[in-house]
């Protein structure tokens, strides 16, 4: 029995330990092979006088199960390839950074984002069975002004 209570405070406090990751990640510059064929061209305008920000806050238990999580998610915010599905995977992460897009695209008005930065803080807890993960995003506003098929020649 006396050797138990050292053996149970030890494995309590390897579990209880946790560590923290902080990304700060922009779009690449350049190319990033992407093939997308259309012959629609985009009247944009882009408002360069302020940037937008928009924040997201996601917690999972073991890889499933959400504690926390947002409710609007953007489509199309996943720039490096990046599998938003699997066991442990990125995909916390890409949901928070999606959530994070909305809430900075909707309440300005914006259709895009340009030259988003995205920062990540990911505090992993238990072996990474617990995860918090805040994500947040800043850019400029982009707004489709006219979307129209190029003359033909």
């Amino acid at each position: 029995m006396k050797m138990f209570l050292p053996v149970l405070v030890m494995a309590s406090a390897f579990l209880m330990t946790g560590c923290s990751t902080t990304i700060n990640k922009s779009q690449k510059s350049g190319s990033l092979d992407v093939k997308v064929k259309s012959d629609l061209q985009a009247d944009m305008e882009v408002d360069m006088s302020k940037k937008i920000v928009g924040t997201a806050f996601h917690t999972k238990l073991f890889g499933l199960f959400d504690i926390k999580t947002s409710q609007n998610y953007a489509d199309g915010v996943g720039y490096d390839g990046v599998n938003s599905s699997g066991w442990f995977s990125a995909g916390v992460i890409e949901e928070t950074k999606s959530a994070a897009a909305y809430n900075a695209v909707v309440p300005n008005k914006a259709d895009v984002i340009v030259a988003p930065q995205y920062l990540i803080k990911v505090k992993s807890y238990f072996l990474g069975a617990y995860k918090e993960v805040t994500a947040q995003v800043s850019g400029y506003a982009g707004r489709i002004k006219n979307i129209s098929a190029p003359a033909k020649r």
